[in-house]
């Protein structure tokens, strides 16, 4: 018995369906079955109630299942102490829902664990605990937490959206503002996707809103924020990656869909791994 022949089973019981479970490993169908059939003779028992298109696990197949779990984060562990042992780091594969607490916690968690490989990602749409589930990432930061058995989800850190107001603007006076109420005029934002910026899509489309969202490259945004007397959006969290000059405020936006209390996700079974990270967002303060 192998680690492969393991990774299979645990792929076959996740997805339920052995075709599924072949493509994603990469193999074919009938590999996976025979896969299959020498691990059950191997533990001498059926793992699975066969269905018509899908397989369940049984009885014997849970515990199975349990116990495999246990050894595979057995041998990731081993692996990792190996790695460290031979001077290389620990590997963290992180997804962030928007870029603004990307830019926030990235920088600043590789400082705090320089021997920690972070790989960060930005990730969009519903899919986070399907990611979890199928290993692509250890960890995800959400914007709500995840309904779901194998996840785990902690409250980690808030953002909220900025308007960012010319001074000799009407607007510049008031002291707070729901984008609902903002007048017909260009709104600049950055293209860089994310939580935020779908936000503020579905509520200016969605509710036939006047206003013209300009998006470019960063950097052309920011020059555009600098240069012109055209509205943008900016958040906590991005915020000391921001120059918007000296000629601007920044108004709070009041539209609760633009106010988020961020989550850490990530699979019951990885929590060892990633621990490191959890330690560290204990003692993180988001600036005010």
């Amino acid at each position: 018995m192998d680690i492969s022949a393991l990774e299979a089973f645990k792929m076959i019981a996740e997805t339920g369906s052995l075709t599924r479970a072949a493509e994603r490993l990469h193999v074919s169908q009938p590999a996976m079955s025979a896969a299959l059939k020498k691990f059950e003779a191997e533990l001498g028992a059926q793992l699975f109630d066969r269905e018509v298109n899908r397989i369940r696990l049984n009885a014997a197949g849970e515990l199975a299942l349990e116990r495999v779990n246990a050894v595979l984060r057995a041998v990731e562990k081993l692996r990792e102490d190996v790695r460290r042992a031979a001077g290389q780091g620990q590997t963290l594969c992180i997804a962030f829902c928007d870029p603004g607490v990307r830019w926030f916690s990235a920088p600043r968690f590789a400082v705090a664990r320089p021997d920690i490989d972070v790989r960060d990602d930005l990730y969009e749409g519903d899919e986070a605990a399907r990611l979890l589930k199928e290993r692509v990432y250890d960890l995800m930061v959400t914007p709500a937490p995840l309904a779901d058995s194998r996840i785990l989800s902690r409250p980690f850190l808030r953002d909220r959206v900025f308007l960012s107001v010319p001074e000799g603007s009407p607007l510049a006076q008031k002291s707070s503002l729901s984008l609902r109420n903002i007048p017909a005029q260009p709104f600049l934002y950055p293209q860089i996707g994310g939580y935020f910026l779908t936000r503020m899509e579905q509520i200016i489309a969605g509710e036939g809103l006047p206003i013209t969202l300009v998006k470019n490259n960063y950097n052309v945004t920011q020059h555009l924020i600098r240069t012109t007397n055209f509205l943008a959006a900016i958040s906590t969290l991005s915020s000391d990656l921001r120059n918007d000059g000296e000629h601007r405020v920044r108004i709070p936006l009041t539209d609760p869909e633009l106010n988020v209390l961020y989550y850490l996700s990530f699979l019951k079974a990885e929590r060892e791994k990633v621990r490191p990270f959890l330690q560290w967002a204990k003692a993180c303060e988001a600036p005010e």
